[in-house]
């Protein structure tokens, strides 16, 4: 089976169920799925450190994750704040200093790694639910995955068919100018034709909401994935895992996503 027949076969699954999910009334599903899907990046990114020498503390960098997260998945049962959450992750990292049987000129490092991984994900994520709180937050999200994906999808085709020029070779020797060209392009008509058919996106975006949003989500997307792309390539690894086949690891799908999800929080917010 090739590539894109698994790619396509994957995305045909994941997808429906992503977006039934993010649209059931009872969040506590979505909230569980985003909570377990990060994790297991997480924990694709300190397998990568790990393999590369660098020692992270995996185990307290889970846990240190998910006591930065609890607020979000736990509601509406608590409501104490995120930040405080954070505080508790970033205490429980620095004391590991203390437990940890590893040498000593060694701590610093494995801490640092840990702790860049846990705040990476944690702080980003909170965005998504944060999106997803806010009213009619589902659509939100959905206008948030068609814009990446739409992205994804324009520049891998375009990429393909006429990349020559490239975008940034010594982060990601196969991102051409042409594949960014492909990837706004489908956002800029993907977004368009969802403010065209999609009542909700009528009431809420002008078609100038539609180009800016386009522009900055491909842009922050793109970001996205190329600091992911640097990580594995500083990692000496070409993808994050295996976890979808033909697409790589959890890191790797998630990327753009988390560095959409908070452009797209402010410019609801301070915008609309």
């Amino acid at each position: 089976m090739g590539s894109l027949t698994k790619r396509v076969l994957v995305a045909a699954v994941a997808v429906p169920v992503l977006i039934v999910l993010t649209f059931w009334d009872q969040t506590f599903p979505f909230r569980i799925l985003t909570f377990g899907v990060i994790l297991l990046g997480l924990w694709e990114f300190l397998t990568l450190c790990e393999r590369h020498g660098l020692a992270p503390l995996k185990t307290v960098g889970m846990l240190s994750l998910a006591v930065a997260l609890s607020p979000w998945v736990l509601r509406p049962w608590v409501e104490w704040d995120g930040r405080g959450s954070f505080l508790i992750a970033l205490m429980m990292l620095c004391l590991s200093f203390l437990g940890s049987t590893r040498p000593v000129k060694e701590m610093v490092v494995s801490v640092s790694v840990t702790f860049f991984g846990a705040a990476y994900f944690g702080v980003l994520t909170g965005y998504v639910f944060r999106l997803r709180e806010m009213p009619q937050g589902a659509w939100h999200l959905l206008w948030l995955y068609i814009a990446t994906w739409a992205y994804d999808t324009g520049g891998f085709f375009a990429g393909s068919l006429w990349g020559k020029h490239l975008l940034a070779p010594l982060a990601s020797p196969k991102k051409s100018w042409e594949g960014v060209a492909g990837g706004v392009l489908l956002t800029v008509i993907s977004l368009g034709l969802l403010r065209r058919f999609v009542p909700f996106y009528a009431g809420l975006y002008s078609y100038d909401d539609v180009a800016a949003l386009a522009l900055l989500l491909s842009l922050f997307g793109q970001l996205g994935d190329l600091v992911e792309s640097i990580m594995k390539r500083s990692l000496t690894a070409k993808d994050s895992g295996s976890f979808f086949p033909g697409h790589g690891g959890v890191f790797d799908r998630v990327d753009s996503l988390l560095f959409n999800a908070p452009v797209l929080f402010y410019y609801l917010l301070i915008v609309k």
